[in-house]
């Protein structure tokens, strides 16, 4: 078992980040305990192995991580949880690009474009066993209210994608930024929130630190939500890594468009709805759209909302003991508005 965190010797806050990001490869080898590479058969485990080869962030299970350290728990009474939230977050990504019908993840083609739908979907499904196979190894004095923190996240996950997946069927643009931020937190924030709240269970933290813990995970989703609709349309391809005003393509309802919108002239505020969705958009007319969402004040608006959101969850930290976990933490909180992917 690992020193709880107040034992480490710090950490400086230039290695903070650096830190944090170093333990990804504890989440691979546990993924890879979890999904063993070489299963049969092929059509499922390799499908599943290509695509999480692709990478990622690991963003959410080293909070998962670090919040059990920051309350003063062993890291790894936390990793079959984080794995098993990795995981589903994976399982998402799948099942989102076949319903976007994407055609790049991560600079290769999706799995549906390679495979096949059937296949891709049986994979995505496949992902999902996984999970649960993951959480039920999490420590029997704290699995119960564990699988009951990942269904209740899973649930929003799945509401947040329906909301946003209706909006386009229904091709609805009367909504507001409630109906984003609503949007945001279940598609985004609640899987965030769920992996600092069970790292803080099966750190042992007290309820009021998992409560805090699980704030700061909501501000920091929702945030990272807004900065990645923001760089994806004044980001730097290359390091983005995703298609510039690919969004606006999807026709995506982001915090900027709803903002935009009401504040444009009829006309411009027209064009841009017919714009947006339109998979035969060009360069031009996404260059348009962006314009106005910059003259409009709108990115600005959003950024602005971010660093707020990112402000209010550093505030959560408070309840914690000063450590380096903790560190790690604010870290990662004042990253998600300074990444460029």
């Amino acid at each position: 078992m690992s020193s709880p965190s107040s034992l480490k010797p710090p950490i400086s806050s230039a290695s903070s980040l650096e830190h944090f990001y170093s333990r990804a490869g504890l989440v691979e080898a546990e993924m890879a305990r979890i999904v063993p590479r070489s299963a049969k058969p092929s059509e499922v485990y390799g499908l599943l192995w290509e695509f999480l080869d692709l990478g990622g962030k690991r963003l959410r299970p080293l909070l998962a991580l670090s919040c059990a350290s920051a309350v003063g728990g062993a890291e790894e009474d936390a990793l079959p949880a984080a794995a098993a939230i990795e995981l589903f977050h994976n399982f998402t990504l799948i099942h989102d690009d076949i319903e976007d019908d994407s055609q790049m993840r991560r600079g290769k083609p999706c799995l549906h474009i390679t495979y096949g739908t059937p296949l891709a979907l049986n994979a995505g499904d496949g992902l999902f066993m996984m999970v649960w196979r993951a959480a039920l190894e999490v420590k029997p004095r704290s699995r119960d209210s564990v699988e009951r923190t990942l269904l209740s996240a899973f649930t929003a996950v799945l509401e947040g994608q329906a909301r946003e997946l209706g909006w386009h069927q229904r091709n609805d643009w009367n909504l507001t930024e409630a109906d984003y931020l609503a949007m945001a937190n279940g598609k985004t924030a609640a899987l965030v929130s769920a992996a600092c709240s069970v790292g803080a269970t099966l750190g042992g933290g007290s309820p009021a630190q998992v409560r805090a813990l699980a704030a700061y995970g909501t501000g920091i989703g929702i945030a990272f939500q807004i900065q990645d609709d923001v760089l994806n349309l004044v980001g730097d391809e290359s390091k983005y890594k995703k298609e510039i005003g690919g969004d606006i393509r999807e026709g995506k309802r982001t915090l900027m468009v709803l903002h935009a919108l009401p504040r444009l002239s009829k006309s411009d505020a027209d064009k841009m709805r017919k714009i947006l969705g339109s998979r035969a958009a060009g360069p031009a007319e996404i260059d348009w759209c962006i314009s106005k969402l910059k003259s409009s004040g709108s990115i600005d608006y959003a950024s602005a909302y971010s660093r707020r959101l990112v402000a209010e969850s550093l505030s959560s930290l408070s309840k914690l003991p000063k450590t380096p976990a903790r560190e790690e933490l604010e870290a990662v909180a004042r990253f998600i508005t300074e990444r460029e992917s």
